[in-house]
């Protein structure tokens, strides 16, 4: 497949490398120069548990980027969705798949607004990497992809699709339910991602507090009181279960999530589009969200610190 990866991040990077790897032409498309250069110049250094790489992938900015692909992969952060698709607008044809594995709540109207005659593909990914500096990412843990077509065109474009991915070893599977898969995994990373950067630690970290499960606790219930209201059957056993299974260093225990990464490279979060989208949503509803609401709060004051 001809693949673009829009916003090659530290995930957008890890799914660039493995399928490039899978024998995939894959392109990045970013915005951040000195990551382009340093991928251009030396190729993406991928470090894993047990080795050290450097996989060649081209680079472009969104303006520059030109030909067809048959996929295109959305991962940039929330915020930053909108100005990417009005950028790469021109790269989406009728025969042009999009997959949205980003984080967060809202990102499917947004797509709607500029995929035209474009296939969308919505899911939710519990892969895992961090971006240790321009062309440099460390991928550690495994992990899976659950995905359901929007506006299915061809069920051999799905099969396709689903085929690509597994090849590369990024373990697809179809949802049957994405609206709820992306309410869990928009919970779970309220939890793991916010509590992480707030306390300065990695999963596994968090995970080992004794207080771990009950801040947990306090967050999702509040996304399953929102979630009834606007019709996803979310649980929170479903959500507690997940992130329990996270904690171990074989699974992702050794993370530090994209939030804390944020912070620490001087970058703004996408908390407005995780507990912060909770809490709108549940303002809109009629549902409190006073830890959520908090939450958010905490993380903005952080910004406000750094000067973000």
């Amino acid at each position: 497949m001809e693949i673009a990866i829009a916003g090659a991040g530290a995930m957008g990077s890890r799914f660039g490398y493995m399928l490039q790897k899978a024998g995939n032409q894959v392109t990045f498309i970013d915005e951040w120069k000195e990551h382009i250069d340093k991928i251009n110049r030396d190729g993406l250094l991928v470090e894993t548990e047990s080795s050290k790489e450097y996989c060649q992938i081209p680079a472009v900015f969104p303006t520059e980027a030109a030909g067809k692909f048959d996929l295109i992969i959305l991962f940039t952060k929330a915020m930053q969705l909108e100005d990417m698709l009005q950028k790469i607008n021109h790269l989406l044809y009728k025969d042009t798949a999009i997959l949205c594995l980003a984080n967060g709540l809202g990102n499917l109207e947004i797509i709607e607004k500029y995929s035209g005659d474009s296939a969308i593909y919505i899911g939710v990914t519990l892969w895992s990497s961090e971006l240790e500096a321009a062309g440099h990412i460390r991928a550690t843990g495994s992990g899976s992809i659950e995905l359901q077509p929007i506006n299915e065109t061809s069920k051999e474009r799905t099969l396709e699709l689903l085929a690509t991915l597994n090849l590369a070893g990024l373990n697809a599977d179809l949802s049957e339910d994405v609206l709820l898969s992306i309410w869990k995994k928009a919970a779970f990373n309220s939890v793991l991602n916010t509590y992480c950067a707030i306390l300065d630690c990695n999963v596994g970290e968090f995970g080992a507090s004794p207080q771990a499960m009950i801040l947990t606790e306090k967050v999702v219930a509040e996304f399953v009181q929102v979630a009834e209201k606007v019709g996803v059957p979310l649980t929170a056993d479903s959500v507690l279960e997940t992130v329990r299974n996270v904690f171990s260093p074989e699974e992702s225990g050794h993370h530090y999530p994209s939030m804390h990464q944020d912070l620490a490279k001087g970058r703004k979060t996408e908390v407005d589009y995780l507990n912060g989208a909770v809490a709108k949503i549940g303002a809109k509803a009629g549902v409190n969200t006073p830890v959520n609401s908090l939450l958010t709060a905490i993380i903005h004051a952080q910004e406000d610190i750094k000067g973000l």
